[in-house]
This record gives structure tokens, sequence and C-alpha cells, in this order.
């Protein structure tokens, strides 16, 4: 219930709350969700940029906070199983 209240917050907080509290939020919940950041960055992507802006630039951002999410939690697993 909680990834999921957090999940709905760190979505909810693109809409209130600006660019910086957004990412925090998803990166926080990257260590439960690791998909977070990338859905967050595809819907800041979605609500605030125009359709011929460049580069998808927070979309990106979201691929790379997951792919260290990714990183870091086979990390965590492999060392908790190692023990």
């Amino acid at each position: 219930m909680i990834r999921t209240i957090g999940m709905l917050s760190a979505f909810s907080s693109a809409i209130f709350f600006p660019w910086p509290m957004t990412a925090c939020l998803a990166l926080g919940m990257a260590i439960f969700e690791p998909w977070t950041p990338l859905a967050a960055g595809l819907i800041v992507e979605a609500l605030y940029r125009p359709h011929a802006a460049g580069l998808p630039w927070f979309a990106a951002a979201g691929a790379a906070a997951t792919a260290v999410a990714f990183f870091i939690r086979a990390r965590l697993k492999t060392g908790i199983v190692e023990r």
C-alpha cells in the first residue's frame, strides 16, 4: 500500500509541485519501484513539453535513473543473498 501511495504522490507531484520535488519523490520511490523515475519523466514530458521542443530530457533522465535503480537493486539483492 505504501508503494502505491508513493507512486501516486510522485505522479501527482508533477501537477502540483515544481520539478525538483517530483524528481526527489521519483528517485526516492526508485528504491522500491525502479520504473517510477521513467514513468514520472514520461508524464512530465507529456504534460509540459511541446511536441517539437527537441530532445525529451525528462524522459532521458528518468531512463538513466531507472537504469541506476536496477543496478543498485541487483547489487543490494546480491549482498543480502550472500550473507
